[in-house]
């Protein structure tokens, strides 16, 4: 049948037609007349078909519905003779396709579900502990497996199990147990759409695509359905068992690919959806965790500047608030380097480029520097070539070379040396931090720009550091397209050398 169809037409029933559905296709002009069909025209319109027939005399539900401008129509639920049917209209290159779905079994399902429900809610106002105790009790005999979700959000598979279900790998004989979300992995993206049904506890129901599986030797086409009743949420799950033909074969494999498409498409809107509250943790620890530090380190410079009032306390209290200035230091440094690899991270930022000199940039870098340095008695020496320009983003690169600094001095000994130089070779121009301090062996420079907050190593006078610092640096080097490398001896020092490309020399 497919290889007669226009494309159109079988993509239509590969991405809108459930699966294993018996079909009747009618092809009719824009007057509604029949010109071709396929399918059984018997089973649904309850006798023969010819050409030139009205669609409209045949059935009275599509008066008037040709010719239309959109690119389908979808009646749901109609009774035809004995048969209850969905009816899709689509336009393809003049004509119309009318396609009959086979509903017949679905809605006595639903009927049965919606009537046992029914009853068990009559029941329960009789006899409430029982009602609770086994509700929907005799689901199994239309094929349906039954669950009941539990306060901690997994499932307890209620009695009366059916036999699909005892016969599936993963079924524990012992315990009459299955736990649906690790069996069935289609169902958690199903139960992430339904989480928000339970919650508004309506006594409805929410139905799930078809999806197949195979086990104990057969071919599964299964449908969740979610509901509620007396305050609890159930699952249900139905399986479909036919022999398909080559034709419906390779339907289902069409679309089985579109349902994973679509399981694709759902976990990316809940990533996205994971995203916007991480952005939003990023904007809480950038704007409100940092004015109470600010205001707390204003209070405790005031008091470390003024010698007189620092002087009235006795030495315990002094090295308390130099402590707490230290701290404080500390924490809005992490809040910084926090915020700064959040935005890095999540890609919240654009280079706006502009032309400066290198001597100008460094001097602004190792003027930041210069306080840490007289702390430690740190020699801070600058060797920049003159005449030197750079196109790069001035507030990210200046956080780059402060990283390397405040790197560089965290790990140098009291009264060592630390260099920052400049120049341009090839054509390029070369940066480099190098550090008289502790340095590191082959494998810790392997592992340099891995963020980590667990593995921090203290430096020379005890300072903590984040394990973001220089992760930020290589997030800032690579945005740009420069080059950063290492060279370590351990016991001597570490060299940092940044290579901007020519592109980027002005």
């Amino acid at each position: 049948m497919l290889k007669d169809l226009p494309l159109k037409i079988v993509e239509y029933l590969v991405e809108e037609i459930p699966p294993y559905s018996g079909l009747l296709m009618i092809k009719v002009d824009n007057r509604g007349v029949v010109k071709n069909w396929k399918g059984n025209p018997k089973e649904y319109l309850g006798g023969k078909l010819t050409e030139n027939e009205s669609i409209e005399e045949l059935v009275p539900a599509l008066n008037g519905i040709c010719p239309f401008d959109k690119g389908s129509v979808k009646l749901t639920k109609l009774q035809l003779k004995n048969k209850y049917c969905d009816i899709h209209v689509v336009k393809e290159n003049g004509h119309y396709w009318i396609i009959f779905i086979d509903q017949t079994r679905e809605v006595d399902s639903l009927k049965s579900l919606l009537q046992n429900m029914n009853e068990e809610q009559l029941k329960g106002r009789g006899n409430k502990t029982n009602s609770k105790e086994m509700p929907f009790r005799h689901l199994d005999k239309l094929n349906f497996a039954t669950f009941l979700r539990k306060d901690d959000g997994s499932f307890s598979l209620q009695p009366n199990t059916p036999g699909w279900i005892k016969k599936h790998a993963f079924y524990n004989k012992a315990s009459g147990s299955i736990d649906p979300i690790s069996t069935f992995p289609f169902l958690e993206i199903f139960i992430l759409e339904v989480e928000e049904f339970w919650k508004e506890n309506k006594e409805s129901y929410v139905v799930s695509e078809t999806w197949s599986e195979t086990f104990a030797g057969k071919d599964h086409y299964l449908r969740a359905y979610a509901t509620n009743l007396n305050n609890s949420n159930y699952l249900f799950l139905k399986s479909f068992i036919r022999e398909g033909v080559e034709e419906q074969n390779l339907l289902q494999a069409f679309r089985d690919s579109s349902l994973a498409f679509d399981k694709l498409a759902k976990t990316e809107k809940k990533l996205k959806e994971l995203l916007v509250y991480k952005n939003k943790f990023n904007s809480i620890i950038s704007h409100d965790l940092r004015a109470p530090i600010a205001a707390v380190l204003g209070v405790v410079n005031v008091l470390t500047t003024d010698e007189e009032e620092i002087g009235k306390l006795n030495e315990d209290y002094q090295e308390l608030i130099y402590g707490i200035k230290d701290e404080m230091n500390r924490l809005l440094d992490y809040n910084n380097k926090l915020y700064h690899w959040a935005n890095l991270e999540l890609g919240n930022f654009k280079l706006e480029f502009e032309t400066i000199s290198l001597d100008e940039i460094i001097k602004i870098a190792t003027e930041t520097a210069r306080e840490k340095c007289n702390e430690k008695n740190i020699a801070l020496t600058i060797n920049v070539e003159a005449g030197l320009k750079v196109r790069v983003d001035k507030t990210l690169f200046l956080q780059a070379l402060n990283n390397l600094l405040s790197n560089a001095i965290k790990f140098t000994p009291i009264s060592n040396s630390i260099k920052i130089t400049a120049k341009k070779d090839d054509d390029k121009a070369f940066i480099s931090v190098v550090d008289t301090g502790i340095g590191m062996n082959d494998d810790m420079v392997k592992n340099l720009f891995k963020e980590s907050t667990n593995n921090t190593t203290q430096g020379t006078s005890g300072e903590k550091g984040t394990g973001l610092g220089l992760g930020i640096i290589k997030k800032i080097i690579e945005a740009h397209k420069f080059k950063i490398t290492v060279k370590s001896v351990p016991g001597k020092g570490t060299v940092f050398t940044i290579e901007i490309p020519e592109s980027n020399l002005a």
